[in-house]
């Protein structure tokens, strides 16, 4: 851990690079890998149960209200996963209107590198009582709630494009129904492997490469005492150069830092966070980095920033592959705006509102 790093090595900039830079943004995201591997192994259960392609044939009816095929269902649901893979699975959608449609909705799914976000702020500003009774507490009702505010989403997009830019007549559904089977153990185990693999190389990538730039940026201009105080930092004078604009969302320069670098993988801004504030030990739920940010933001910036999360494309790797699938840069582009126009108002309207 952390603090074993910081008792067994000497004062060094090496250790600094290792503790504050290394360990606060790599350690902060990797404690949340239990969590995602819950979400993967019930996504794993329905698909392999055969239910998935049951649940599409259902859904037909309540998804052509809106202007979409049932055969949208499967993608959607992947994007609860990941949006870069269901986007590639809404090959399937024949019409290309239709396709164009799904993909353009599928990144209000809330994915797994949203989880990590959500859950950090949640235990962070939300109180552990009773909703309802003892049947559902006001965390869960949150969580809840922030899934539920991407399908309001992606259905009124929806709505609105195959109303719009995307009209076009309805088509007919036809899908084969594979027969219902007890999912394999080996099958599933394989599967959260691989998704697991996939998460660890994201992080040993990007958040690790994030973290020692940010780390890189704390460090600079030097002073007689060695690193500067963080707010004097590079990062700090780079991050108030976005402060105005995000400054009606209650957020700060941090907050602004952790949202240009989740650009990469929403689930950076907790390894910007961890960095930027010097969290040494993210174990136990990252209590260090949740009690840091309970001193610098309210609970309505709190909630303003997931809905942000909620909304935003935070995601390069999901615009790279939607330029792809449409063959430009048309599509991508007004998806970028129009999500990130949304999570500003969203965002603005709900720290007022709490």
């Amino acid at each position: 851990s952390g603090e074993w790093l910081a008792a067994t090595m000497p004062e060094s900039w090496f250790r600094s690079l290792l503790i504050d830079g290394v360990w606060a943004g790599v350690g902060s995201v990797l404690v949340f890998l239990p969590q995602i591997l819950i979400l993967f192994l019930f996504l794993g259960v329905l698909e392999d149960s055969g239910y998935m392609a049951r649940a599409a044939v259902i859904a037909d009816r309540m998804m052509y209200r809106v202007g979409l095929q049932g055969r949208a269902f499967l993608p959607l649901l992947s994007g609860y996963a990941c949006a870069v893979p269901a986007i590639l699975a809404a090959r399937t959608v024949e019409d290309e209107r239709d396709r164009i449609a799904t993909i353009f909705v599928t990144p209000f799914m809330t994915c797994s590198a949203r989880l990590p976000v959500y859950v950090l702020l949640i235990a962070a500003f939300i109180p552990q009582e009773p909703l309802l009774g003892s049947l559902l507490g006001k965390r869960a009702a949150v969580l809840l709630g922030l899934y539920g505010l991407g399908i309001v989403a992606a259905v009124g997009t929806a709505f609105l494009l195959k109303r719009t830019l995307l009209r076009a007549n309805p088509t007919s559904f036809l899908m084969e129904l594979p027969p219902y089977r007890i999912p394999a153990a080996r099958s599933i185990g394989l599967r959260l492997l691989d998704r697991s693999g996939i998460f660890l190389r994201r992080v040993g990538r990007i958040i690790f490469t994030v973290a020692i730039v940010l780390w890189a940026l704390t460090q600079f201009p030097r002073t007689d005492a060695g690193a500067p105080p963080i707010d004097d930092s590079a990062l700090a004078r780079m991050g108030q150069l976005i402060e105005p604009a995000i400054e009606p969302l209650g957020f700060d320069w941090r907050i602004g830092v952790g949202l240009v670098t989740s650009l990469a993988a929403r689930e950076v801004i907790i390894g910007t966070l961890g960095t930027i504030y010097g969290v040494e030990d993210a174990t136990d739920d990252s209590i260090v980095l949740q009690e840091v940010l309970r001193r610098d933001l309210t609970t309505a910036s709190a909630i303003g920033l997931m809905v942000f999360f909620a909304f935003a494309l935070q995601c390069m790797s999901t615009v790279a592959v939607m330029r792809r699938e449409t063959a430009g840069w048309k599509w991508p582009i007004l998806q970028f705006t129009y999500m990130l126009v949304l999570a500003y108002g969203g965002a603005f309207i709900a720290v007022r509102i709490f």
